[in-house]
């Protein structure tokens, strides 16, 4: 408990002046597999049109993204990263991320499509979090959406790409195999260099091992 004492005491005495901060959570994507496949994925795409390269997902942050909220005082953060441990170990002590092939999304976006059971789990995984946010009166930012479990992988804006998507819808892409991970991670939503800043994270376990495992807080997010 001694780390977890420090690392707590270093954030409590950071001199910033909090606002109201989004985040969520997301699971990283790291397989050496599935990372291939998806550059192999990008550099098909990007030869056929170089315009893709400004919409690629940046391959060292995917992600499936989870429950996203605010809070308005930075021990809220303590506090969730330390209760969900706990509130998921009913859940699953790891969370499949297979896949099987990718889909196009609203006409913009190219993602890796889950299997079954990854899809089973994950939207478990994300009505439990979210049960747990609106139990401890945390406002959820995705309440009333449909929740999509899937990895970004292209993502045009809102402009008409009529070209790209015709490229996109008759490309065929393989997307296969996957993990099952054990870690959460917390991001601010607010994006900062190739990616997003990250507030913490914690382990996925069974319950008779959760309190075994200390939150990794960091104090970046409130400089």
């Amino acid at each position: 408990m001694l780390l977890f004492s420090i690392l707590i005491s270093s954030f409590c005495l950071i001199n910033f002046t909090f606002a109201t901060k989004s985040a969520f959570f997301a699971v990283l994507v790291q397989n050496p597999t599935v990372v291939q496949q998806v550059v192999q994925i990008q550099q098909n795409l990007t030869k056929v049109d170089p315009q893709f390269v400004k919409f690629l997902h940046n391959v060292s942050y995917l992600h499936v993204r989870l429950n996203s909220f605010e809070v308005e005082n930075e021990t809220s953060f303590q506090q969730i990263l330390t209760d969900l441990p706990k509130v998921l170990c009913n859940v699953s002590t790891s969370i499949p991320v297979m896949f099987a092939g990718t889909e196009i999304r609203q006409n913009r976006t190219l993602f890796g499509k889950m299997n079954a059971m990854s899809s089973s789990v994950i939207t478990t995984v994300h009505k439990t979090i979210l049960t747990y946010l609106n139990s401890s009166n945390i406002t959820s930012l995705d309440s009333h959406e449909i929740f999509h479990s899937k990895m970004d992988i292209v993502e045009l804006d809102e402009h008409r790409h009529d070209d790209l998507l015709e490229i996109m819808q008759k490309q065929t892409f393989r997307l296969s195999t996957g993990d099952f991970i054990k870690e959460i991670v917390l991001f601010n939503v607010e994006p900062k260099g190739y990616f997003h800043e990250e507030i913490g994270r914690f382990q996925l376990s069974a319950c008779k091992n959760y309190w075994k495992f200390m939150q990794l807080l960091t104090n970046r997010i409130f400089d």
